[in-house]
């Protein structure tokens, strides 16, 4: 057995419990990480995707509007919506630090819903405009956009207005 003094096991007791209390509350510290993340993650893939009811699908290499949905008031071409796809792929937001507030959020401006492979659920994007900032709701979190801007997002699918 170890000898040690009565001080240096009160020592040691402290720094466990010290120990311990920092790894209960591990996931509280995390939480507060303004880090910037992906709308989709890395390694999935959108399959098809809705902006305002305008739903846009794959057709075999290139993207389409689907025909039988509603239509735009400009028919883009399927570069400009594969456009669309790749920044949406690439887009990054942050939290914006503040609460889902429903009087606030709870009639977005425009609705964006993201259908990946291999998810069953879609990922809803709710774009609120408050106070002239932009803001994303996903599951009643708020967050702003880093990048790319809201033209290459919803253009010209949606006229975005500065």
């Amino acid at each position: 057995m170890i000898r040690m003094s009565n001080r240096a096991w009160n020592n040691v007791l402290i720094f466990t419990v010290i120990g311990l209390i920092l790894i209960f509350n591990l996931d509280k510290f995390r939480e507060n990480d303004q880090t910037t993340r992906k709308v989709v993650n890395d390694g999935e893939y959108i399959l098809s995707m809705q902006i305002n009811e305008v739903e846009l699908e794959r057709a075999g290499q290139t993207w389409r509007i689907d025909p039988n949905g509603v239509q735009p008031s400009q028919q883009p071409s399927a570069q400009q919506l594969q456009t669309i796809i790749n920044a949406w792929q690439q887009a990054y937001i942050t939290p914006a630090g503040i609460e889902y507030d429903t009087n606030l959020f709870s009639n977005p401006n425009s609705l964006v819903v993201l259908y990946l492979a291999g998810q069953s659920k879609p990922i809803v994007v709710a774009l609120n405009i408050v106070q002239e900032q932009l803001f994303f709701v996903i599951d009643q979190q708020v967050f702003i956009l880093n990048s790319p801007s809201i033209q290459q997002l919803l253009e010209p699918i949606v006229q975005v207005k500065q």
